[in-house]
């Protein structure tokens, strides 16, 4: 399993920074939303990193397969049926790459090539929607299920492409901002399985995403 790398702390922080920020900021000149506008579509664009926390493959013989941390993009529509439940169709993609690790401990062998890293979701979000100055403030949860695709664009030795069915979970907060306008932070965990096929096992994934983004409602 790999070490979570540090720029996922680093933007974390920074995420929670912004966030409380910008709540200060909006409490003061934002008033909350009405009844009648808690429900209806929304569109956010999103972008952020993509940090994957196990190996696809480990050594066999001859080295394991790693994903590094790379840039993230995305967007979801959300139709909010409710002041509280929201259903969302999400797509995320990342122009990642592959590395090939070795057996002794802090050996690597290189880039392997590049890799595209896709992923579609429909999700089912819950949010907390309040009164006064905290309506500005939207803490969310979500979770739903869907695939995620690996493009690799290197030499295939054994195959590396796939599609695997994926799961995922995240929590968040928006913020209102000004009149449509809103502010979305999140942390997500999307987990899938990855079959090697030089040996046929499977692997659990667990791919962390921190995104930010803008969105009108």
């Amino acid at each position: 399993m790999r070490r979570p790398s540090g720029v996922l702390l680093l933007l974390f922080l920074f995420l929670c920074g912004i966030s409380l920020g910008a709540s200060k900021l909006t409490a003061q000149v934002t008033p909350a939303a009405p009844l009648g506008e808690d429900t209806g579509p929304e569109v956010f664009g999103l972008a952020g990193v993509i940090q994957p926390l196990n190996n696809l493959t480990d050594n066999t013989g001859a080295y394991g397969i790693v994903m590094p941390p790379d840039v993230m993009f995305g967007g979801e529509v959300t139709y909010w049926a409710s002041r509280s439940v929201g259903i969302g169709v999400m797509g995320l993609y990342s122009p990642a790459t592959l590395e090939g690790v070795g057996g002794g401990f802090g050996q690597g062998i290189g880039t392997l090539g590049e890799t595209e890293y896709m992923a579609g979701t429909v999700n089912l979000t819950f949010r907390l929607r309040a009164s006064g100055s905290a309506g500005v403030l939207e803490p969310y949860f979500t979770m739903g299920a869907g695939l995620r695709h690996l493009k690799f664009y290197g030499v295939e030795v054994p195959k590396l492409s796939a599609t695997d069915p994926m799961a995922t979970a995240a929590i968040g907060v928006r913020i209102h901002l000004m009149s449509s306008l809103w502010f979305r932070g999140e942390l997500r965990d999307m987990a899938s399985y990855y079959v090697s096929a030089a040996t046929d096992a499977s692997k659990l994934q667990n791919d962390m995403g921190i995104t930010i983004g803008f969105g009108i409602r």
